[in-house]
C-alpha cells in the first residue's frame, strides 16, 4: 500500500520509496504506465510495519505511524473519502458513499476509502493499452471488486484469477482450509496489450492428451472444427480429399475454405468413420506451445515465510 514499483515508458528501472499516493500524484504522468500489479495489505490485521525500512536500514517513523493509523476511521480516512467524492468519477463517489452508509465509519471503511483514492490515481496513470492486476484475499475482495468496477467500469473486468498459494492445512476444524488468494484483472480500454502465456504439461498429461499416433510417429489429438459462435459466412459444404462431402455444424466451420483446403493438403484433417460424422482437425503434440494459461493457478510453489 505504501511502496510502489512502476512499469512504464518513462519510469523504466525506477523504484520510488514512500507513500504511493504521493508518488503517483507527484512523479507519475498520466497515460504513462503499461502494467500495474497491486499487492496491498489485505486489512487482515497483520503487522506490516516490519516490511518498511528506510534505505539506510532504519525504521521509517512516518511509515510506521501511517500503518498504525491507516485501518481506523480517522482524519486520514476521512480525507481520502472526501477526495474520492470530489473526483470526476461519479460512479466511484456514489459507490463509496453507499459503502459508508452500509458499513459505517469503521476499519473496513477506512481501508476501502484509502484503496479507492489510490485506484483512481492508478487508473489515471495507466496507458489506454494498460492492465491492472489487484491481489487480495477474501477479507475485502468483494468490496474491492465493486470499487474496481466503479473506477474502471464493469465492462473492463477481464478475469478473476484464483491462485492456490499454499498446501492443504491440517489444522482446519469447523471450516474449510484457506489455501487461495484472488487476483482481479482489469484493463483500461478494450485495446489492451496481451501476451499469451502457456503452461507446459507433464509427460503423463501429454500422453493422455495426444493419444493418436501417425505412421511417422507423431502424436496428435483431434479438435473440433465447429465455430463457437454462429458464423453464416463460414457455413459451406466441404468435399475433402477422401471424396466425401462434409456439412458444417449449424454455427459454421472454424475456418474459411482456403484454410480448410490447406489443412487437407497437409494431411491434418481427421476423417470420421461415418460420412455423416464430424470432420475434425489434427493438433500435433510437437507443435503445441502448451496449454493456454487458465484462471486457476495451481502450479506455483507455495511461498514460505
Amino acid at each position: 500500500m505504501r511502496d510502489l514499483g512502476v512499469s512504464g515508458t518513462a519510469m523504466t528501472n525506477a523504484l520510488y520509496y514512500g507513500d504511493n499516493l504521493r508518488v503517483l500524484r507527484d512523479s507519475i504522468a498520466a497515460e504513462s504506465v503499461d502494467l500495474v500489479y497491486l499487492d496491498p495489505p489485505f486489512n487482515s490485521k497483520a503487522t506490516y510495519n516490519v516490511l518498511f525500512k528506510s534505505p539506510a536500514g532504519k525504521a521509517a517513523e512516518a511509515q510506521i505511524e501511517a500503518f498504525e493509523d491507516t485501518w481506523h476511521w480517522a482524519d486520514q480516512a476521512e480525507q481520502a473519502y472526501d477526495e474520492v467524492l470530489r473526483s470526476t468519477n461519479t460512479d466511484a463517489a456514489g459507490l463509496l458513499r453507499a459503502m459508508r452508509g452500509f458499513l459505517g465509519e469503521n476499519d473496513m471503511m477506512a481501508y476501502l476509502a484509502m484503496m479507492a483514492v489510490r485506484l483512481l490515481e492508478l487508473h489515471r496513470v495507466l496507458k489506454s493499452t494498460g492492465c491492472l492486476y489487484l491481489h487480495c484475499d477474501p477479507t475485502a475482495s468483494h468490496y474491492l471488486k465493486l470499487l474496481l468496477d466503479a473506477v474502471f467500469g464493469p465492462v473492463f473486468f477481464r478475469t478473476e484469477i484464483i491462485w492456490k498459494r499454499t498446501f492443504a492445512h491440517g489444522n482446519v476444524g469447523r471450516s474449510y482450509g484457506d489455501v487461495t488468494d484472488t487476483i482481479f484483472w482489469y484493463t483500461k480500454t478494450g485495446r489492451y496489450a496481451w501476451n499469451q502465456q502457456f503452461k507446459q504439461l507433464h509427460i503423463g498429461a501429454m500422453e493422455a492428451k495426444y493419444q493418436n499416433v501417425d505412421p511417422d510417429g507423431r502424436s496428435w489429438q483431434s479438435v473440433t472444427l465447429r465455430n463457437p459462435g454462429v458464423r453464416p459466412n463460414l457455413h459451406y459444404p466441404y468435399t475433402a480429399s477422401n471424396g466425401v462431402t462434409y456439412q458444417p455444424h449449424p454455427n459454421g466451420w472454424s475456418c474459411n475454405i482456403k484454410r480448410m483446403r490447406l489443412y487437407d493438403r497437409q494431411g491434418r484433417l481427421h476423417f470420421p468413420t461415418k460420412s455423416t460424422g464430424a470432420l475434425r482437425l489434427k493438433m500435433y503434440a510437437d507443435e503445441s506451445e502448451g496449454e493456454r494459461l487458465q484462471s486457476l493457478w495451481d502450479d506455483i510453489p507455495p511461498i514460505g515465510a
